[in-house]
């Protein structure tokens, strides 16, 4: 009875994810944070959304995560964990503050890493770009040849950044919103962990079928 419960409990993603804990070499997402003052009124809902889906995929062996955040003109770093709880604990700590955007920076430190510990997908969440847009057309060209795929999920409406975002996305093949009401960034998140971790099959397990869509891209869905 106790695990016919624990069972029932589980996320659906998690529950997916499951399937595919065998997997030989875990999939490897980074997250790539803003927590720069601009996102201040929002911090605390996206923050709890962010650290209960780390949560969620605790157990399952089929994925690493990484988490990047910045704020106060500082870059923070952590190294791949399969330990989600730890993720989600490190995330539920971090407050923002103000300065400016290090997306560029951010990015690097994926770039550089070794070839075996390389990130198959980047979730980036911003709301504001301040740095220089050639050179994010740059670093989109050589994350696209690393094979590193960027789901860009921005928060308002700055042009600057939508431009950048979007760019960043199309060019790796990743996948760019504005998430909102009827397109949660939990639904985004957990969409591109399940695409990562268990493919196209693993995605349509997601409830949120508009996420669906946008994640298997119009001419697959």
């Amino acid at each position: 009875m106790r695990k016919q419960l624990t069972t029932t409990k589980k996320s659906v993603w998690g529950r997916a994810l499951e399937r595919y804990k065998e997997s030989t070499r875990p999939s490897r997402i980074g997250f790539l944070v803003d927590a720069t003052g601009s996102r201040n009124k929002t911090w605390e809902r996206a923050q709890g959304i962010q650290s209960k889906m780390f949560r969620a995929a605790h157990g399952i062996k089929a994925i690493k995560l990484r988490l990047v955040h910045f704020g106060g003109n500082r870059l923070t770093t952590r190294d791949w964990e399969d330990d989600t709880k730890s993720v989600a604990a490190h995330m539920a700590a971090v407050r923002c503050r103000a300065g400016l955007t290090q997306i560029l920076e951010g990015l690097q430190t994926f770039i550089d890493e070794a070839p075996e510990d390389r990130a198959s997908a980047i979730i980036l969440i911003g709301d504001y770009f301040e740095e220089c847009s050639t050179q994010a057309k740059i670093t989109s060209v050589r994350l696209k040849d690393m094979g590193i795929k960027v789901y860009s999920f921005i928060e308002g409406n700055d042009h600057t950044a939508q431009t950048v975002f979007r760019n960043l996305a199309e060019v790796t093949d990743g996948r760019f919103a504005r998430f909102g009401e009827d397109l949660p960034l939990a639904d985004l998140c957990q969409g591109v962990a399940l695409l990562a971790s268990g493919g196209r099959k693993a995605l349509r397990q997601l409830g949120n079928k508009k996420v669906q869509r946008l994640l298997l891209g119009p001419a697959k869905a």
